[in-house]
């Protein structure tokens, strides 16, 4: 069986390795050099896709999620979830072609403040109320904070 891999969306082939002792007639086996001959130690050699298997042999596909950073809110909104969609597609010699569906998920954290006792603002919103307290003294509230997801919150 003679096919051809590509990767699309958000994804990357990091490596593949074969245990077929067969090569694909197009696959480009060279390695990179520099002006003499002499191999290159810079230049990171590509990821093989052309795959002639055997049968009973198998391929290995080592796929790497591609997110962007926390920080770019534009590539990554402010949301508790958000997918990513993305495929490997097998083109085949015969012109069939296969489909392996990927789903990358980005996770955010959601933490709530809670405290002793509820106090709200007019506008209905949550705040921390000390209270009247005399400059000469003191007052301490208890706040917890709770994360509502399965993501592990860190600051």
């Amino acid at each position: 069986m003679t096919f051809n891999l590509n990767i699309n969306g958000p994804f990357e082939l990091v490596r593949t390795k074969t245990n077929s002792g067969a090569t694909h007639p197009l696959s480009g086996q060279q390695q990179a050099t520099q002006p003499g001959g002499k191999a290159s130690k810079v230049v990171k050699p590509k990821v093989e896709t052309m795959f002639c298997l055997q049968p009973l042999k198998i391929v290995e596909v080592h796929v790497k999620f591609l997110a962007p950073a926390a920080a770019d809110r534009a590539e990554w909104p402010m949301t508790i979830l958000n997918e990513r969609k993305g495929e490997i597609v097998a083109y085949f010699a015969n012109g069939d072609q296969q489909k392996l569906f990927l789903d990358g998920v980005l996770l955010r954290p959601k933490v709530t403040v809670l405290t002793d006792f509820p106090s709200k603002n007019d506008y209905a919103m949550d705040e921390l109320d000390f209270g009247k307290v005399n400059v000469e003294r003191s007052r301490t509230i208890h706040v917890y904070l709770a994360n509502e997801t399965e993501v592990t919150a860190k600051w």
